[in-house]
């Protein structure tokens, strides 16, 4: 049985000269003449799948081969491929840890309509929760009526119903809710009235935070990005096997986290205008990001001259190349943000939690989403804020390795094909941080100006610190606080 293992040198992740940029090259030849089926190195067989110029390559081959390859004389490091899962927001988690299987069971149908014009909505999911301790519910979706009928045991009551409409909806959570039939209606999200982000970050400041002459570039490694007439992006796609210019959002992650950072227009991002590099390392809607993509989009930002990057994707294994492709960022002058995790535990998640990068948890606003809606089941109750109305998001990964904490619960931004929605997430609150980096970055033009190296990168980092507002949350919770642009 073959695997797939990316190759790289004893040091670093490029090679100029020795026999291990001889090999490297000999790999980037053969995936160049798009040679089919396997070949001899070094007295294994192996197919190339992917190879870069000096750089890492990505192969197929047995276990049996890459262990006689990393004991052998070759000076190539053989390390497995990684899958980062693919970035879904907090509301699309499985809520329904047990199905009701025992005991009389009775079957009632939610109907979920448009709150403005009584349509029906279609395809939107529908969680009963009966005993939330265990997780024991029912979960459907809705049909083209918009009904779902979910089974739940009889003489209960429905400890927590949610729905998890569309981005373009708020969704809806109730509690304690009779075991009957119920008809909700479902709120669309409002664009002129402002969320959580505009609550800290009004758009009527964003001209004096951000001055987009001196020329910030953000890179955001993510689902692919637009399209989206508020964005100002190019980019390219590191999927192996997919076309390179095919960077546009296979999901709808990647271009709201790019509406956080840089939309300009009906909704005011941190750094409206901001230039955007879309690196798309999700192959589709569904699948995961391989950590060979993840440090093509790395080493591709250093040479577009990327100041930051996001990353708001996480959940894979502590990985010794994402981690060397993070540093050599860090030492090509980017900043380095992620987003910090959505697994409600007191563990920052990788790649955030590796050294160099700027881990981000996510914080909401009672009053900056409308009530019953979805997000309302991402509040929690401890640690308290200074603020009564704030809350550390329920989902949101914890721990000393927390460095801020940004809005990141019913975040509106950009959809793709020119839409606007809202999603909670970590993955929400990194590009917040991204956006305010932008913000402090471009009104330092000696700093944008300084080498490309580790010090640039680190100056922004400390200019990003201490920017930082505490919310009183502690330091497990918040880090040093939200950064201010």
């Amino acid at each position: 049985m073959t695997q797939r293992y990316l190759l790289l040198p004893q040091r670093g992740l490029t090679s100029r000269e020795g026999p291990d940029a001889d090999r490297l090259r000999e790999l980037a030849l053969i995936y160049e003449r798009e040679s089919d089926g396997p070949h001899e190195m070094d007295g294994v067989s192996l197919e190339v799948l992917d190879a870069q110029d000096d750089g890492p390559a990505l192969v197929r081959m047995s276990a049996a081969d890459a262990e006689r390859l990393a004991r052998g004389d070759s000076t190539l490091r053989v390390l497995p491929e990684v899958i980062y899962p693919h970035p879904m927001p907090s509301a699309a988690k499985k809520l329904v840890k047990r199905e009701a299987r025992t005991g009389a069971l009775v079957e009632i149908t939610i109907t979920c309509v448009d709150a403005r014009t009584d349509a029906p909505l279609p395809r939107a999911r529908v969680v009963a929760i009966v005993d939330r301790a265990a997780g024991i519910g029912a979960d459907a979706q809705t049909d083209a009526k918009g009904q779902a009928t979910l089974a739940v045991p009889a003489g209960c009551v429905i400890e927590r119903l949610c729905v998890h409409a569309s981005p373009e909806y708020w969704g809806a959570c109730h509690d304690n809710l009779a075991l009957a039939d119920h008809r909700l209606r479902i709120a669309p999200v409002d664009i002129a009235v402002d969320d959580a982000l505009r609550r800290y970050y009004p758009a009527s400041d964003a001209a004096a935070r951000f001055d987009r002459t001196t020329g910030v570039i953000v890179g955001v490694i993510d689902t692919g990005v637009g399209p989206h007439d508020a964005l100002a992006v190019d980019g390219l796609c590191t999927v192996t096997g997919a076309r390179a210019l095919d960077y546009a959002d296979v999901s709808v992650h990647g271009t709201h986290v790019a509406g956080l950072i840089g939309a300009h227009g009906s909704v005011t991002a941190l750094a409206p205008g901001v230039e955007i590099r879309a690196y798309r390392v999700f192959p589709d809607a569904d699948n995961g990001a391989t950590n060979y993509a993840i440090v093509k989009a790395l080493m591709r930002a250093a040479l577009d001259r990327c100041d930051i990057v996001n990353l708001s994707l996480g959940g894979g294994p502590a990985d010794p190349v994402v981690a060397e492709a993070m540093s050599d960022a860090r030492n090509n002058g980017m900043l380095v943000v992620a987003a910090a995790g959505n697994e409600g535990r007191a563990i920052v998640s990788y790649p955030a939690a590796h050294p160099g990068v700027i881990a981000v948890a996510a914080f909401g606003h009672r009053n900056a989403y409308p009530a019953l809606s979805a997000p309302v089941a991402d509040v929690r109750s401890e640690p308290a804020g200074t603020d009564p109305a704030e809350f550390v998001a329920a989902f949101s990964n914890s721990g000393e390795r927390i460095d801020v904490i940004a809005p990141g619960v019913g975040v509106v931004s950009t959809l793709p094909n020119g839409g606007y929605g809202a999603l909670s997430g970590t993955s929400m609150a990194a590009p917040v941080v991204s956006g305010v980096a932008a913000c402090l970055l471009s009104r330092d033009r000696a700093l944008f100006a300084s080498p490309r190296n580790r010090a640039r990168s680190d100056a922004l980092a400390a200019k990003l610190f201490a920017s930082c507002v505490s919310h009183g949350f502690g330091d497990a919770y918040e880090g040093r606080g939200r950064p201010h642009a």
